[in-house]
């Protein structure tokens, strides 16, 4: 690699890395085609030096320089198998305002998850399913039925991989949910995956005529 000030922010990745201890930073290339990662520190998402950059990032980082954004703060991702993360990126810019190069910080939020669903159980403040509200609009009847899809699966959603994903579009579909305005975006908030995914998931559920 020739780029000089991505290879002086490599020391950076492993400082911010062993820091953190159980996260992953990841330095990604973007002058090179396709971006891919160069530096890494941790492990979570399964990415090594060489990985080319997600379609989910390459979106991302579209939508940042369209909305003249440097960095994006703590906001919800997740790997390939659904694992929960709490995200941040970070856009590198030259001395002239050319993208050279995105700091992509993960943190695993499984356990935070699990212990959150714990202390609310033993807290007593898990939500009454026999009172649900009478949906007063369209979006909170998709907000009502997402929240009944997820519950079909019988275990905490920091723990759903991509066949518990699907069960829940699958859900959705039988009942015409796709239909609302927005539905997809809402869901794959939900599920931690890109709107992307759930469209894949969705034409996937709607092949095998089992919707």
């Amino acid at each position: 690699m020739e780029n000089r000030f991505l290879e002086s922010c490599i020391p950076v990745v492993t400082a911010i890395g062993k820091t953190i201890g159980t996260g992953e930073i990841l330095l990604y290339d973007f002058t090179a085609d396709p971006p891919e990662v160069i530096a890494k520190e941790g492990g979570i998402t399964g990415r090594e030096a060489g990985s080319k950059a997600s379609p989910f990032l390459l979106e991302l980082v579209k939508d940042m320089l369209e909305k003249n954004e440097t960095m994006k703060l703590n906001y919800e991702s997740a790997t390939k198998s659904g694992k929960p993360l709490k995200s941040t990126t970070l856009l590198l810019t030259s001395p002239s305002g050319s993208l050279e190069g995105v700091l992509s910080l993960n943190i695993d939020m499984s356990a935070v998850n699990v212990m959150e669903h714990f202390i609310n159980r033993i807290k007593g403040t898990e939500k009454d399913d026999s009172r649900d509200e009478m949906p007063q609009n369209a979006q909170e009847f998709l907000r009502i039925m997402i929240k009944k899809g997820i519950e079909n699966i019988s275990k905490p959603l920091c723990y759903f991989d991509k066949k518990d994903n699907i069960e829940v579009v699958r859900f959705l579909d039988s009942h015409n949910i796709f239909s609302i305005k927005g539905s997809t975006e809402t869901l794959a908030g939900e599920l931690n995956v890109s709107k992307y995914t759930v469209y894949n998931y969705l034409e996937e559920v709607r092949k095998t005529g089992q919707s």
